[in-house]
């Protein structure tokens, strides 16, 4: 396959996977509230299908080494998925709403993990830029989040779920454009060995970088389990959250397409540094309920909060963990990162914005700077990816 199929086809993929979590993410919470619930029942099933991920994610990366097929676990996870989120519409009550929506979660969270590691893989192989394959996932989150809130504007929030829905349908049909890996990764000449990955991840440089960029990553619980509560209680309309959403995307596309530039010049670890450096300064803008245009501009720090962070993230992965053993251990990480530690800052999410309002991002400003002086210690004992 050419660089140039390659590089149309994972793009194409990218561009419609996050339809449906750019709608989720933003207002998922809202349609929950329309179905009854409390805060604190809101931030639990949102917590809940994040922390499904500590189990889902490992698994299915695993099953991708071990099967060496993760396009094969690509396609079917996201098929049940969008058939979860369908149910979804179909379910009433606290406890019910919770057991389907974590089962749609755990069967949609190895795709990640997987669509990274394939994506860096393929750029390398390939020589092409990655950050231009990954904006593309970026403007699928953006469509959806921005196309579904102008939708909100004149349709109930109670049909969200299936703007959700459809979403991940989408996305399921997207996979049949996936190209195939068997080109990128080497052929497989033994099983992947459990010990040599626990070697791999309990490495003292690779457990510093884990919790510098994890915890990074779950300073934005708040936002992304309460983020449009606290706008829809400032008097901000359903557009103008999607638009809030969609300038962080923006934000953080740019920043993609110039993401080669980026790293040559600061290395992974100083990236992850920035990153949460950004993510500092960002929550503590929004602890301040500043008018809509610092609000505006305290956005355009995801570009540092998540992007540089989770370039810096892939990047560090890609030059320090062998071949053969890659999604195996991004999905022990995303199991970290995305399934306990920031499910653990969204579950407390709703105590925290019910207790403190907008000063509870007081709290997410201070899990950045110790993202910060961990991410500080990682530069001098991993200098290589520095």
């Amino acid at each position: 396959m050419s660089s140039r199929s390659f590089f149309v086809r994972f793009s194409a993929f990218n561009a419609f996977l996050f339809l449906g979590t750019g709608i989720q993410m933003p207002f998922l919470p809202l349609w929950l509230r329309s179905e009854g619930l409390s805060d604190s029942q809101i931030s639990l099933i949102v917590a809940a299908m994040v922390a499904i991920r500590i189990f889902a994610m490992p698994l299915g990366t695993y099953l991708a080494d071990l099967t060496g097929n993760r396009r094969r676990v690509i396609m079917l996870s996201t098929l049940a998925s969008f058939i979860c989120y369908g149910l979804l519409y179909f379910v009433d009550g606290f406890l019910g709403l919770l057991v389907m929506a974590v089962l749609a979660a755990a069967l949609f969270a190895p795709v990640g993990p997987l669509i990274e590691v394939f994506a860096i893989e393929g750029s390398a192989h390939y020589g092409i830029d990655y950050g231009r394959i990954r904006l593309w996932a970026s403007l699928s989150f953006l469509s959806g989040s921005l196309l579904s809130g102008l939708l909100l504007e004149f349709v109930p929030v109670n049909a969200v779920i299936l703007l959700i829905a459809g979403a991940q349908g989408i996305g399921a049909l997207a996979t049949l454009l996936l190209p195939p890996d068997h080109g990128i990764v080497k052929p497989k000449t033994r099983q992947i060995r459990l010990s040599a990955v626990l070697v791999c991840v309990l490495a003292a440089s690779f457990l510093i970088f884990a919790a510098a960029s994890s915890i990074g990553q779950a300073s934005h619980g708040l936002f992304y389990a309460m983020g449009s509560v606290y706008f829809s209680d400032l008097g901000y309309s359903e557009f103008t959250i999607g638009k809030l959403w969609a300038v962080a995307v923006i934000s953080e596309i740019v920043m993609f397409a110039f993401s080669n530039r980026i790293h040559k010049r600061f290395g992974s670890v100083n990236l992850i540094a920035l990153g949460v450096s950004c993510g500092a300064l960002r929550w503590g803008l929004m602890a301040l309920e500043p008018p809509l245009a610092i609000m505006y501009l305290a956005q355009t720090l995801h570009a540092g909060s998540f992007g540089l962070t989770h370039l810096g993230t892939m990047h560090y992965i890609r030059e320090t963990v062998p071949d053969g053993m890659r999604n195996t251990v991004k999905g022990l990480y995303s199991a970290l990162s995305g399934g306990i530690l920031l499910s653990a800052s969204m579950w407390a999410a709703g105590p925290l914005y019910g207790a403190l309002g907008g000063q509870a991002y007081w709290v997410m400003a201070a899990c950045a700077a110790i993202a910060l002086v961990l991410a500080l210690i990682l530069a001098r004992v991993s200098p290589r990816a520095s």
